[in-house]
């Protein structure tokens, strides 16, 4: 019996399993971010302000996953997303970025698993174990029963993701269908039964410009959360085509969604109850609209943040994955599992996260401040489309925007680098932080050039190299010859 050499060799390869329905499924988890985040935001900014903010940003979200499709087209086989396109923009200039780039984008996402955990396990807790109060010291903590349903939510969502995408694409659809519903009901039955009242809806008090900017900031890890299709495009049997697709499906039904269940939501049970009640307004909902039946909310809201869970995992481990595949980060997450997934990284996004449950008594500061990295990563991938379109312009490019899609991009670049550098530097506006926050945010980062120079200098055993040119002309070597005749997704 004999073994073929070349076979053993054979490079790992994301399995191209999905189409862009399943690339839809995984990306509705950002109208999760609504769910958190409705209560909070309308009981400071009033509805209709709020309102305006998510339709701004998700416009802009939009806007950039136009840009994110042709640069989708253009590296149909590269994992990690937007951060990937960030880190081929600009290594030519200053390769360190692209480290940033894509740890910042990791961690933002990744980091969104312990928060989601963590309110999943409160919920649960108060809603059926009311009575089950006893907790155990932990390192200065307390740890009580919430926290075990918290950390079994974690490795639940990894399970379904470590053994194959397919088996998570199929449960966030049966689970996506079963949260649309609930949300539906909820929109639209207080409008049917007469309950919604538009005198329910304001524009809040005492704002200010510097507030709205914050909460822009804030809330972009939702809206602009949108891009997430992406971060499957080697896994699509048509990776230029349902790329596409899903990024735009994906924004279509978010831009429906920010508008529609604020509406029905706050006309429905009032502006107050949304702010005394910012994580169970869907059981106060429930139990207006049905009564006695709040459980049923419930239901539809844990079944949401544990939806949220499965995409979050699977894309925080394929940006670890793509990270580590680009040489990034140690080695030894560039690697693939029998059923075709990254699972060292889903992995270590679980023990992470597991760390930050048991550990931290408010997770929710680490993930604010990872906005910091998110936020990053989108600026730095916007910039990207324009670097490449200047250093490869005979790229080839199955989808390419027209040319004035450029001072769009600038445009973009120019909003969130100021939306960023504002929410940092301004958070007590939103009055969710301070200098803590923000140290975090940066240390962050800080950490990614650490390993990004740890895997060069000690793993790979070459100096560091500040700027990647491959030649003198900006295209890659080995890249393919002259553009082709453009062609629409």
């Amino acid at each position: 019996m004999s073994t073929t050499p070349a076979a053993a060799e054979q490079p790992q390869k994301l399995h191209n399993t999905l189409n862009w329905r399943d690339g839809l499924a995984l990306s509705i988890v950002c109208v999760n971010g609504l769910f958190v985040s409705l209560g909070y935001a309308v009981g400071i900014l009033g509805a209709w302000t709020a309102i305006l903010i998510w339709v701004a940003a998700t416009c802009v979200g939009l806007l950039q996953n136009q840009l994110f499709a042709e640069l989708a087209a253009m590296f149909p086989d590269k994992s990690g997303g937007v951060a990937r396109y960030a880190i081929e923009g600009w290594k030519r200039y200053f390769a360190p970025l692209g480290a940033i780039a894509s740890f910042g984008y990791w961690i933002g996402w990744s980091l969104s698993i312990a928060v989601t955990a963590s309110a999943l396990g409160g919920i649960v807790q108060t809603q059926w174990f009311t009575g089950s109060t006893g907790t155990v010291r932990f390192l200065g903590n307390h740890l009580g029963l919430s926290h075990v349903f918290a950390i079994a939510a974690i490795w639940l969502a990894w399970g379904v993701n470590y053994v194959g995408i397919r088996l998570a694409t199929t449960i966030n659809k049966i689970t996506g269908v079963v949260v649309t519903i609930g949300l539906v009901l909820v929109a639209v039955l207080g409008v049917v039964r007469g309950q919604w009242h538009a005198d329910g809806l304001g524009w809040g008090s005492g704002l200010t410009f510097s507030t709205i900017v914050v909460w822009y900031y804030l809330t972009a890890w939702t809206t602009y959360g949108v891009e997430i299709g992406a971060s499957f495009a080697p896994e699509y049997r048509n990776p230029v085509r349902d790329t596409a697709k899903a990024l735009r499906a994906t924004s279509v039904f978010m831009l429906v969604a920010f508008v529609a269940i604020p509406l029905g939501v706050t006309g429905t049970i009032g502006e107050q109850k949304l702010a005394e009640n910012p994580i169970a307004y869907v059981t106060v909902a429930f139990d207006q609209l049905f009564g006695g039946y709040g459980w049923i909310g419930t239901v539809v809201l844990v079944l949401s943040l544990w939806l949220a869970m499965i995409s979050t995992t699977a894309d925080g481990g394929r940006a670890l994955y793509g990270l580590a595949q680009e040489g990034m980060t140690v080695r030894q997450l560039d690697h693939l599992n029998r059923w075709g997934v990254p699972g060292r990284s889903l992995t270590l996004d679980g023990i992470i996260n597991t760390a930050h449950v048991v550990l931290l008594s408010t997770p929710v500061a680490i993930l604010l401040a990872s906005n910091l990295g998110y936020m990053t990563a989108l600026t730095l991938a916007v910039g990207a489309f324009v670097l490449l379109r200047r250093d490869r312009p005979h790229w080839p490019r199955p989808i390419r925007r027209g040319r004035v899609w450029v001072p769009v991009a600038v445009a973009i670049f120019l909003l969130n680098l100021f939306v960023t550098v504002w929410g940092v530097t301004h958070p007590s506006d939103a009055g969710y932080g301070g200098p803590k926050e923000t140290a975090i945010g940066v240390g962050i980062l800080v950490l990614s050039v650490v390993l990004f120079a740890y895997r060069q200098v000690v793993q790979d055993k070459r100096p560091i190299r500040w700027r990647d040119r491959d030649d003198d002309n900006g295209q890659e070597a080995g890249a393919p010859g002259p553009d082709p005749l453009p062609t629409a997704p």
